[in-house]
């Protein structure tokens, strides 16, 4: 099997010590080992898709676009009207037993790991580096943690999460990681960010 090689794997040459990470007023990096699988439907398969699915995922799944749920050690967003992302640890066997229970007439199931960067930005002026570049209104009141939005960063397309109060994280199809990564780093230059190199 090939290794799964990051695309910002030369990004953390020059990586502070994680010491230094831990007192920074604002922090970007990468999170590495996880999964990510795409499923799918037609627009008069959904009921099929849910029936077929939910029982291995041992809940329903989310009927709201743009608010993700953590169910079950897993994350899932419904990024469309018949489809879904579901994020789990970095060795789910999910996606093989959901392409044994989804048939190809209800819809289709696709591993997105090696396809996408995720790439997170934490702390106090996180919402501002992020708003120099995507155009949307990071507002608490407007995006409350926990929400995404499928949206474009330099007109590069993303899907950007607001995991904590002071936390986003930024999916980046891998072809434009360095770049969208770049233009993070770029943007957060005058908070005088810190680089924290990857746990796993």
């Amino acid at each position: 099997m090939f290794e799964r090689r990051s695309a910002l794997a030369s990004a953390f040459d020059k990586a502070p010590s994680s010491e230094a990470s831990r007192t920074a007023r604002l922090k970007i990096g990468e999170v590495r080992g996880w999964s990510l699988i795409q499923i799918a439907a037609f627009a008069s398969t959904l009921p099929q898709l849910q029936s077929a699915a939910e029982p291995l995922l041992g809940f329903d799944l989310p009927q709201r676009i743009g608010v993700a749920q953590e169910m079950e050690g897993r994350l899932v967003m419904k990024t469309g009207p018949e489809q879904f992302w579901i994020l789990g640890p970095a060795h789910d066997d999910l996606s093989k037993r959901l392409l044994t229970a989804v048939a190809p007439a209800v819809g289709a199931v696709t591993p997105l790991s090696h396809s996408r960067t995720r790439i997170f930005i934490e702390g106090a002026d996180a919402r501002e580096v992020l708003a120099r570049g995507i155009p949307i209104d990071f507002h608490p009141e407007v995006f409350a943690t926990g929400h995404f939005a499928l949206t474009s960063l330099h007109h590069t397309p993303v899907l950007v999460h607001r995991v904590a109060a002071a936390r986003y994280e930024i999916y980046a199809m891998r072809t434009f990681a360095f770049s969208i990564w770049e233009l993070v780093a770029d943007a957060a230059l005058s908070f005088g960010p810190e680089i924290q190199p990857p746990l796993a």
